[in-house]
């Protein structure tokens, strides 16, 4: 427990002395309502909340009564953020001049005092955001932050007051209305859990959502100074339902942000420095359990967003740490495996988005436990951070039904891709299926569609067809959809994610295992230069289907030539070298620009530009 203690200590430390710049939104409106001086919310906060009393700046208060009202006896622990309030006695707005459309957070600040005839504590009001009710009757006698996520489509954001009540009144102390981080909140991605299967839930960006909880898991209080976005985190411990069952995780290295997982706008350092895993020591007679948290969110039945952060800061190597989620007692994540998510780097930070209906109890219950495939001896199950938020008059219909047909439309550089798989794969298929003779060709492929994904592809498949194809045994769902939402964030998209591996020259690492150890290098170079080429971002510069055929044809000779040479014995003389079939080139402007080297047993040799993407022919006229 003492070096816990210390080691927290030091965590805190560093984040005074290294915190990171904060994030600079385009849109940055922080009011200091019913004043008329600047004032910061701390005196180590760098930001400034400017006054609404004056009719210059980006803010202008319209429409309704209103009164500056100024706390004379603050006390001496309040900020000095909260000894002014706006106080409107008829229905008023705040308008806002919004520079960038997308998802922004919004915040009211409110502190009760009495002051001029006013109990702030007795206000009843409602207020709304672009037309959105956020709060309807709300009155509070304690200080309360309250923080919404929505999205703005449009040059104004209005917020509006409406006092309850012939009598009623409304206030706010202070208003920040900031631009979020870029894909802060994702429309794909986020999957419902309940006790049907897990589906898809779309358009999450259009949903208003009220922040409820924002934990760190295992860590200390982080207050606004340690969050680039100016946000406070609570730790876990009242939240364990046996605390007995969770041991504390710390490290003092900075998390390897990656990109494509969490940033530094998703979740800060500490957040993802500190954990809580699976306590063993507690109970060595019984290792598998679960580590399970009760968050009350209010009213049972309501949807709620909840953002999962994970980073394996307890692993001593890749590949070790294997374990379930669950989200209210329903599985949510089996065998979830962080080195594979985390682009196979430890301490990388990444979080998953799950919506939930609160139980009956008005709770969210959170568990994480180790998963079947873990092995005895590295048995165990973390978590760095929880975020849940209530998502404010949600349309249900969002969801779908567990029946319906989910359908994308896919990009044609996308469609592209996927066909090479597809035509690749089956040409490996048909090459070593027990080293046959090659079947009969079909004489007339035509145009055949292929179904991807919910989208259509048609191409001319000179050699491998569609009834080849299937004559193999092989199903076109061996072949991974090009989009697939149910996956991992980071592989919700193939070709995106297989262009990580291929840029880092590592495409090797996520073929299929059935095909590992049996593409040869050279072969499957070419293929990922050809698939890179296909998802250029201009049409123009992308192969057409007949060059892309051709290369394929080319990365096979490539594959086949190293496999012969693997097979048969030969020695230093170039007379048992197998022969390359040689590609003859038709007379045709090439569409794209490369080099290859192969092997062709003397030497590299490199076929260079107008040999690579335009239409090669064999020997034998194919």
């Amino acid at each position: 427990m003492e070096t816990n203690t210390l080691l927290l200590l030091s965590l805190a430390l560093l984040s005074l002395i290294c915190f990171s710049t904060s994030f600079s939104p385009i849109d940055n409106f922080l009011v200091n309502c019913g004043s008329n001086t600047n004032t910061s919310f701390t005196p180590t906060d760098s930001r400034v909340f400017l006054p609404d009393s004056t009719e210059q700046g980006p803010v202008l208060l319209t429409k309704g009564q209103s009164i500056s009202l100024k706390n004379q006896n603050p006390s001496p622990n309040s900020p000095t953020l909260y000894n002014t309030a706006r106080v409107f006695t008829t229905a008023s707005s705040y308008k806002f001049n919004i520079m960038r459309n997308g998802t922004h957070l919004v915040r009211f600040h409110f502190s009760p005092f009495k002051a001029q005839g006013f109990d702030l504590s007795t206000a009843k009001f409602s207020v709304f955001v672009n037309g959105n009710l956020l709060l309807n009757d709300f009155s509070t006698k304690v200080v309360v932050l309250k923080e919404y996520i929505l999205r703005v489509d449009d040059n104004t954001l209005e917020i509006s007051f409406s006092p309850v009540g012939e009598s009623g009144f409304g206030f706010v102390n202070a208003i920040e209305v900031f631009s979020a981080p870029k894909d802060f909140i994702l429309d794909e991605g986020a999957k419902l859990v309940g006790a049907n299967e897990i589906e898809v839930y779309k358009n999450l960006s259009s949903h208003v959502l009220e922040t409820i909880h924002r934990i760190n898991v295992g860590g200390s209080k982080l207050v606004p100074f340690n969050d680039t976005l100016w946000r406070t985190w609570t730790p876990d411990e009242d939240f364990l339902v046996l605390k007995s069952a969770a041991k504390l995780a710390v490290t003092t290295h900075v998390p390897n942000y990656q990109s494509g997982g969490a940033s530094r706008e998703i979740a800060p350092e500490n957040v993802y420095m500190t954990a809580q895993q699976m306590n063993k020591d507690n109970n060595p007679l019984q290792p598998r359990f679960n580590i399970t948290w009760n968050f009350p969110v209010g009213s049972g039945g309501v949807r709620h967003l909840v953002r999962l952060h994970f980073c394996d800061i307890v692993s001593t190597s890749l590949n070790q740490l294997y374990f379930d989620v669950y989200l209210n007692e329903y599985s949510a994540y089996n065998d979830l495996d962080l080195s594979s998510l985390t682009f196979h780097i430890l301490s990388s930070p990444m979080y998953m988005d799950f919506i939930v209906d609160s139980n009956d109890l008005g709770a969210v219950q959170v568990s994480v436990g180790p998963s079947a495939v873990s092995s005895l001896n590295k048995v165990n199950a973390i978590l760095n951070g929880v975020e849940i938020m209530k998502m404010v008059n949600p349309s249900h219909s969002q969801s779908g039904s567990k029946k319906r047909t989910v359908w994308i439309v896919v990009a044609s550089g996308i469609g592209v891709l996927v066909l090479c798989l597809v035509v690749f794969v089956a040409i490996l298929a048909c090459k070593y299926k027990k080293r046959k003779p090659k079947p009969r060709r079909v004489e007339s492929a035509g145009w055949t569609p292929l179904r991807v994904y919910g989208g259509s592809t048609h191409s001319r498949m000179s050699e491998v067809t569609v009834n080849e194809y299937r004559s193999l045994k092989i199903p076109f769902a061996d072949v991974q959809p090009a989009v697939d939402p149910l996956l991992a964030r980071e592989q919700v998209n193939l070709a995106e994610w297989a262009m990580q591996w291929q840029k880092k020259g590592i495409l090797e690492q996520i073929i299929d295992p059935h095909l590992m150890g049996q593409i040869k290098k050279n072969s499957l170079k070419k293929f990922g230069e050809t698939a890179e080429k296909c998802l250029a971002d201009y049409g123009v510069d992308r192969p057409s289907m007949g060059d892309v055929l051709w290369n394929l044809e080319y990365a096979l000779q490539l594959q086949e030539s190293d496999s012969k040479a693997s097979r048969e014995p030969h020695d230093d003389s170039n007379a048992n070298v197998p022969e390359l079939r040689t590609p003859r080139i038709a007379p045709r402007t090439p569409s794209i620009n490369t080099e290859t080297e192969t092997d062709s047993g003397d030497g590299p040799s490199e076929i260079r530009n107008s040999q690579v993407f335009s239409q090669l022919m064999t020997n034998d006229g194919r």
